[in-house]
């Protein structure tokens, strides 16, 4: 009787199944579907249990690092196509933010898109005009359509340099 009871207690176990949750354990990466422009390729990517540390370096220029942690880091990607006789004509535009790990919706702008670290980075042989830049004008919006489906919805203006992407609208399917 003592061998049934814990040959039940084992199936019990073994069949019990934790609810599903919206938490992304891998890394994704997906091909960016709107608002990149024809003359390059546009990325976005996934990276949970990971966490933006913000610095500043010796002449007060932003950059960051992406470390482990709590949190999900989202990062859109343009890089424009390079002309192979120009030595420096690589160009790209990178999109940061870090979102808790659970993806819950989220409708912010202006200030409060600080509580996300969005930052927007450029990166060219531009003198002047590269670097970090904190987004400070705009509206971010992310929506959970259903457990496997996130919405994310960005306009936004960087005052400091010229931009290329000013909004994305991405749909991204999590696996």
């Amino acid at each position: 009787m003592k061998t049934l009871s814990h040959i039940l207690f084992i199936f019990l176990i073994i069949g019990c199944k934790a609810k599903s949750t919206n938490v992304i354990t891998e890394q994704q990466e997906f091909k960016a579907m709107s608002n990149c422009p024809n003359d390059g390729v546009c990325t976005v990517e996934l990276i949970p249990n990971s966490s933006l540390i913000l610095k500043e370096d010796t002449i007060g220029s932003i950059y960051t690092n992406i470390v482990e942690g709590e949190k999900t880091i989202f990062k859109f990607s343009f890089k424009r196509n390079e002309d192979k006789m120009n030595v420096d004509g690589h160009y790209f535009e990178e999109v940061y933010a870090e979102f808790d790990s659970n993806l819950n919706d989220l409708d912010i702008e202006n200030e409060q898109l600080k509580d996300v670290k969005l930052l927007f980075n450029r990166v060219c042989y531009c003198k002047g005009s590269a670097g970090f830049y904190p987004i400070k004008n705009g509206k971010l919006t992310l929506k959970k359509i259903d457990d496997k489906t996130i919405n994310i919805l960005l306009d936004f203006k960087v005052d400091e340099v010229p931009q290329v992407i000013t909004s994305l609208n991405e749909t991204l399917i999590l696996e």
